[in-house]
């Protein structure tokens, strides 16, 4: 359960807040924001996942006569509030307004240039730009009044999006506790104030703001679209909050912050600084020790177009040959099997078990341009995900399903498997290829979290639901392929005797969650030390490239929040990804033979688990600078 600390509770909008859930709402005597050691005392004490902060002056008498009181309130005790956050890594959000826009035009966007209105929405955006430090914020824009309308009159001719505090209190509370970031506005319909005022007083007159002296924006209207595609789940980032594996409770042990989906490629600069972003974490179940994110985006917005093609990596492709030889041997495989690849891609390797076997395949991919060029290498396919429906199209059928680098992206795993088991024949075998979670932890690969990454598979919690589903595990290997990979192999309960393997490997593993928490705190170290070696060359003069725009790469170079400024290009072979640029970062993408025309002096290599490789294709084009390798340990070669 999400602990919520709200300040200014005891407000207009704070009092309404806490009607609607279970808050932790410290008085001023408790809590005076504008004393860092106040705010630091309070926030180590109670340690919130969520502080929602409401506090601030608003009365124009204290605003026009002590405006030092309205800065050290709004500004300084909104900065205190996000430093600590920042130190407790809670989640911040932080209450502002509409009044930060000029009020000539209306239906302003979130990314729309901000020009305070009056003194107060100054020092509100002054707070704003305190909460941008913080890794998981949200700035919301709103405005409000009381539950009631007790004046006479009001403005017909005055724009917003305005609404009573009953009403916008349950909507702040609800994008509080949502995976949205970045900046929000919150509101609804633009309306005059008149009619926002007719809603509860039937007896209000209306005038115009030429009859008065009040001095008001004139249209304060918000462009509403984030938050009405949020609820209606375009894109769907919904929190996870138990065990996909036994439904136990989860601990945070790594908090990344605010991620653009790793594998999304931009058209422009400005287009991938400026995509979605969403809390990376991964947590840890105390039960089974399968660690998974904390956050699970709709495999639609991941998966229905796919940039990465398995057929552009060499490394993989000879990984897909060894695979079809030792498989062909080790199950006694034949022309007349049947091979189904669930997440084939461009069907690499079914290719190569068609080539090396001549058995019947079928691959099943989501990704309808991946399944396309599968067809039109003549690798048959379906568009779709693997569930129960498409595996009963073949029931009993398979001898062999593979699942390489796709079990720790599935949400329902128990589903996975249950469809799995209905397609295998009774002698057949389920192999399954994914990253182990203690190489995961040994070489401290941080840099393969992302939202396609929902867990981090361990053997026993792999045990536990394959029992679920009617299966077992007799046999685990390690493969030295995507930095450390195991290939374990699945059958019917009781259909083959399991191999001393199985035990051997889930004896490594731990649920120990101190032992989660002070690694999460070593990688807050690397990343830190990994950016600050870059800013650091970049400041004696030095150029620096990326080899390599992979999902990995990218998930590096955001968390240390590095860009354009440090890189000036990233190389790949991919096409799909040539002239395009990485998403949050902004970086260019170019073909490998940029290195040799631009020669930088340095290249990262960010697909650092195929760094021979990379490294030798770089010198086959005539690159002669020295390589950066960021993981499992920062070098220069």
């Amino acid at each position: 359960m999400t602990k919520v600390l709200i300040i200014g509770g005891s407000g207009l909008l704070g009092t309404a807040l806490l009607k609607c859930g279970d808050m932790i709402a410290p008085s001023h005597d408790e809590l005076d924001i504008c004393e860092i050691e106040d705010v630091g005392l309070c926030l180590f004490k109670l340690k919130p996942d969520l502080v929602i902060n409401c506090a601030a002056i608003i009365d124009n008498r204290v605003l026009d006569k002590q405006p030092e009181q309205a800065i050290n309130t709004n500004i300084v005790g909104a900065a205190n509030v996000a430093m600590i956050c920042i130190q407790i890594k809670a989640r911040y959000v932080y209450i502002s307004t509409d009044y930060v826009f000029k009020g000539d035009r209306g239906n302003y966007k979130e990314t729309d240039e901000v020009q305070p209105f009056n003194f107060y929405a100054q020092t509100k955006l002054g707070g704003e730009m305190s909460a941008y430090g913080v890794k998981n914020h949200l700035i919301i824009r709103t405005s409000f009044g009381a539950s009631d309308f007790p004046y006479k009159q009001s403005f017909i001719d005055k724009w917003s999006s305005k609404d009573y505090v009953d009403i916008i209190a349950p909507m702040i509370y609800e994008a509080a506790l949502s995976p949205l970031t970045g900046v929000l506005n919150l509101g609804t319909e633009r309306k005059t104030l008149y009619d926002f005022a007719s809603k509860r007083n039937e007896g209000v007159k209306a005038v115009k703001l030429s009859e008065t002296s009040f001095f008001t924006p004139y249209d304060t209207s918000l462009n509403l679209q984030k938050w009405l595609d949020y609820k209606s789940n375009s894109p769907v980032a919904k929190p996870h909050n138990n065990c996909r594996a036994c439904g136990g409770g989860l601990t945070k042990y790594l908090d990344l912050g605010l991620m653009p989906m790793a594998n999304k490629v931009a058209n422009t600069s400005i287009e991938a600084k400026e995509m979605p972003r969403y809390p990376l974490q991964i947590m840890v179940c105390g039960d089974c020790g399968l660690s998974q994110l904390s956050v699970v985006i709709d495999p639609k917005e991941l998966y229905s177009h796919y940039v990465y093609r398995s057929g552009i990596n060499e490394p993989y492709r000879k990984h897909c040959r060894e695979m079809a030889k030792t498989l062909k041997e080790e199950l006694g495989l034949n022309e007349n099997s049947f091979h189904v690849d669930i997440a084939s891609n461009d069907g690499t390797l079914l290719k190569e078990f068609k080539d090396e076997i001549g058995l019947k395949v079928l691959g099943v991919d989501p990704a309808s341009n991946l399944v396309a060029i599968s067809e039109a290498n003549g690798i048959p396919a379906i568009a779709d995900f693997w569930g129960i429906e498409v595996a009963d199209t073949m029931i009993g059928d398979a001898d062999l399903i593979t699942a390489t680098n796709v079990f720790a992206h599935v949400n329902d795993i128990d589903i996975f498997l249950q469809a799995s088991n209905r397609a295998i024949k009774h002698s057949g075998v389920i192999v399954i290829e994914c990253p182990w979670i203690v190489t995961f932890l040994e070489k401290h690969e941080y840099d393969t979290t992302y939202f396609e990454h929902l867990s981090y598979m361990g053997i026993n919690p792999v045990k536990r639901v394959c029992k679920q589903a009617g299966l077992m595990v007799y046999k685990v290997e390690k493969q030295d392929i995507h930095g450390g990979t195991i290939r374990i192999y699945l059958c019917e309960s009781g259909a083959r005797e399991e191999h001393p393997s199985v035990q051997e490997f889930a004896d490594q593993e731990t649920n120990d969650i101190e032992f989660y928490k002070a690694w999460g705190k070593d990688v807050d170290v690397m990343i830190s030390n990994f950016g600050h070696e870059l800013v650091e060359l970049k400041k004696q003069g030095y150029s620096i490239a990326g080899y390599g725009m992979s999902a990995k790469g990218n998930t590096l170079l955001n968390c240390s929040g590095i860009n354009t400024d440090i890189i000036d290009f990233i190389v790949d072979s991919t096409p799909e990804k040539i002239g395009k640029y990485s998403p949050g970062t902004g970086i260019p993408c170019k073909h490998p033979q940029e290195l040799a025309i631009k020669q930088p002096d340095y290249c990262i290599i960010l697909a650092w688990n195929f760094k021979d490789v990379l490294i030798q294709k770089a010198r086959e084009v005539g690159f002669k600078g020295k390589f950066l390798i960021p993981i499992p340990k920062f070098e220069i070669i």
